[in-house]
């Protein structure tokens, strides 16, 4: 590098550094900004969520010391469909089938 570069390059950095030294500059993180989004003005849809699936998990816990049926479907019935292993081979085999047809309607390109 020449000199005249690097004299440059010198003079480049410190107007950067001096930049960041100004008194009246404050930092993204020093500055008062609002809080945008679903905690703007306390509301949150995550706090709805949760109270829900806590009301549905004491209905279930309910039902279960009561032995309690709701629209005819007991506790037992619903735990053994969350323990079912699920089956992805047909899935697989399903979506063939679809994409397969759906490349029929769609023709030859």
């Amino acid at each position: 590098m020449r000199m005249e570069d690097v004299n440059a390059r010198k003079a480049y950095i410190q107007n950067v550094r001096k930049s960041f030294d100004s008194p009246d500059r404050k930092y993204e993180f020093e500055r008062d900004s609002k809080v945008t989004g679903e905690t703007e003005r306390g509301f949150s849809f995550f706090k709805v969520r949760l109270c829900i699936a806590a009301i549905i998990f004491g209905v279930y816990i309910f039902c279960d010391r009561t032995n309690t049926a709701v629209y005819h479907v007991s506790t037992k019935e619903i735990s053994e469909k969350i323990a079912k292993d699920f089956d992805y081979s047909s899935v697989k085999e399903e979506l063939q089938q679809v994409l397969h047809v759906i490349q029929e309607q769609a023709g030859p390109d």
